[in-house]
């Protein structure tokens, strides 16, 4: 596992997702595993949910620093970074019926491990987003105190 793979939490290597691929549905057949894998498309849709309530409060504390005189460069860029971490975090919660129009059945659980892994990937991004953010901010509250 590579420190990218950590990062983004997902194997990028094609044979190492194969490898969680079998390691999550195992001996399943289509229709199990495609309910074991919808949980987990579920679970991420329900994280950035919760991720994009955070990141609009982390908007109003950006706009307050704006407000109120605080310095300007780390407030703006943390406003950029909480507005990109938000299109990624929208980007998840759009309705996709990708998953339903494999070419056979056997094909619907590779199609929504697939939509999981992109969501995944995109997730973990607008959490970093929204962390560096959060940084800039207290960074800026720091230098606004002094």
């Amino acid at each position: 596992m590579t420190v990218l793979d950590t990062i983004l939490g997902v194997p990028l290597a094609e044979d190492k997702r194969e490898q969680a691929f079998q390691t999550v549905v195992g001996d399943l057949n289509p229709a199990d595993a495609f309910a074991r894998i919808l949980t987990g498309v579920q679970h991420n849709t329900e994280k950035a949910g919760a991720l994009l309530a955070a990141q609009g409060i982390f908007a109003v504390a950006c706009t307050f620093a704006l407000d109120h005189g605080w310095p300007r460069w780390p407030a703006l860029a943390a406003i950029v970074f909480v507005l990109a971490g938000a299109i990624l975090a929208m980007s998840i919660l759009r309705s996709t019926s990708q998953p339903f129009h494999a070419t056979s059945a056997a094909e619907v659980p590779r199609a929504a491990f697939r939509l999981m892994v992109s969501r995944m990937i995109r997730f973990n991004f607008a959490l970093y987003l929204t962390f560096l953010s959060l940084v800039l901010i207290a960074i800026d509250a720091f230098i606004f105190a002094l």
